[in-house]
């Protein structure tokens, strides 16, 4: 991936905070599916789990920043187009 000006870091951050409901620094799976339903709304509560658990790189249960930005950069927009198909 390539390396991100502190602007786009920054956006990035907000979208990540903002699902973050709970501040824990984390995205847990009921949040990512909340995430999910807003980006592609006819997503499967199936369709959030496998995307999570392939987010999920280290298997912890929870989405830590370093795996939201690089998902957020290189294929969140999968799941919108996949969605209007």
């Amino acid at each position: 991936m390539k390396k991100l000006d502190p602007d786009r870091i920054a956006s990035i951050r907000e979208n990540f905070d903002f699902f973050d409901e709970d501040h824990n620094a984390h995205i847990d799976l009921e949040e990512f599916t909340k995430l999910l339903k807003v980006i592609a709304p006819r997503s499967t509560d199936q369709e959030a789990k496998v995307g999570f658990e392939l987010i999920d790189a280290d298997s912890n249960g929870y989405i830590d920043f370093d795996e939201f930005i690089i998902w957020w950069e290189s294929c969140w927009w999968e799941f919108v187009a996949d969605d209007n198909d």
